[in-house]
């Protein structure tokens, strides 16, 4: 398989949602899909569950294996180095929470929801761009970006 448009688009975003660093990052995934300015939680799983799969399950079986994981964490890795290296890999590792070499829509559903949930500092079930900033920069600070 040949990284296509679409999967570069979801390196490019998982490297902002990862918080690499700035050679990693060419623009943030569109979470506010409907323009609004407020993020709903289906706004947030499609971008971060649906998109994810549409680009990276190869085989559209409805779950990542680590070796089509791998081809998109590879080209994160030439651009962010091993900060990079190590973000893609702790995201797999919070994704495949069973440990069993792939990340399934639930794990990843699960994962996201959690990310959501932590963004959502007043509780209202919708992030702000304020919010969304926030989260950001606790992912950069975690990284050591």
């Amino acid at each position: 398989m040949s990284l296509n448009r679409a999967a570069f688009a979801t390196v490019v975003g998982l490297a902002s949602l990862c918080g690499l660093p700035a050679a990693a990052q060419m623009g943030p995934p569109k979470l506010d899909q409907n323009g609004d300015g407020r993020i709903l939680y289906a706004e947030y799983r499609s971008a971060n569950v649906e998109r994810t799969l549409d680009t990276l399950d190869a085989d559209k079986n409805g779950q990542i294996s680590r070796k089509e994981f791998d081809k998109v964490a590879g080209m994160a890795r030439t651009f962010g180095g091993a900060r990079a290296a190590a973000a893609m890999d702790q995201w797999w590792r919070a994704t495949d929470v069973n440990g069993d070499g792939a990340m399934s829509r639930g794990e990843m559903e699960a994962n996201t929801r959690r990310r959501f949930d932590a963004a959502d500092s007043d509780r209202d079930g919708v992030l702000t761009k304020t919010e969304v900033a926030a989260m950001r920069e606790r992912q950069r600070a975690a990284s050591g970006n």
